[in-house]
């Protein structure tokens, strides 16, 4: 393979969770237009047929089918219609996640646990169910994380969400480890603040939250944008990355430096 091809997707499959909208939906695109085919699922059927629609119209296939990551009922629906109409996957990024800012001492049980189950349960599930079918088949395929940089230091107004991604950042080192001999390669990607609704609503709820993301991006002195955060999920998804796993790249413009 060429130095330049292998930085493609042609011929894989890929999934993407939370796809409906920000850097999920972005990365979906990316993908396709990479050469995979693409396979989406969300709560929300109504934007990842939008979705379905932009990534066809460009000659590209994607699947749609819903998924609610906190269900594992839904996770092993989801992925056995994914099997069921493309066969092999190749790559999984598990990117459906959810916050909402809060003091530790403020937050109910309830709040908590859909936290924490939205960013770390449904990583370890969605992955268990990818890597089953990968063993199954012998496929030597890719699996990335989305985490945060919440997950790499303190990050006060997102405790439980901190944790989460933490625990997501030491799971992708165990999966990497345990399924290292099948050639299922299992990375994290932990992004600054990025732009989405949930984002730019954040800034808006808490002024040392938006404070924080306009000083302490050191390139950029704002939020990142989902196109950033997709290019390196791209480059894991690839051939280009055959050696590298259980690693998180932290992508979040010098924050987490100093």
């Amino acid at each position: 393979m060429s130095h330049l091809k292998c930085f493609e997707l042609d011929g894989k499959t890929v999934i993407v969770t939370g796809a409906g909208r920000g850097i999920g939906r972005t990365i979906a695109l990316d993908a396709a237009h990479s050469g995979a085919r693409v396979a989406v699922g969300s709560r929300t059927l109504t934007e990842l047929k939008t979705l379905q629609q932009e990534i066809e119209s460009c000659g590209g296939a994607c699947f749609i089918h819903p998924l609610d990551v906190t269900d594992v009922a839904s996770i092993r629906a989801f992925f056995a219609a994914v099997e069921g109409h493309y066969g092999d996957v190749d790559v999984l990024v598990n990117n459906a996640g959810y916050n909402k800012l809060g003091r530790i001492v403020d937050y109910e049980e309830e709040l908590y646990d859909l936290i924490v189950d939205a960013n770390l349960k449904s990583v370890f599930f969605c992955s268990q169910s990818m890597a089953r079918q990968m063993i199954a088949r012998g496929v030597r395929g890719s699996i990335i994380n989305i985490s945060s940089q919440a997950g790499v230091i303190g990050a006060p107004e997102r405790g439980p969400y901190s944790a989460a991604k933490g625990g997501v950042n030491n799971l992708t080192r165990t999966m990497a480890a345990e399924w290292a001999e099948f050639g299922i390669r299992v990375n994290a990607v932990a992004p600054t603040v990025t732009r989405s609704p949930m984002a730019e609503a954040a800034m808006k709820d808490s002024k040392a939250f938006a404070d924080a993301v306009l000083t302490k991006n050191l390139l950029r002195g704002d939020l990142a944008e989902p196109e950033e955060i997709s290019a390196p999920v791209i480059f894991l998804a690839s051939d280009a990355a055959s050696m590298i796993t259980g690693h998180t790249l932290v992508v979040d413009g010098g924050w987490t430096m100093v």
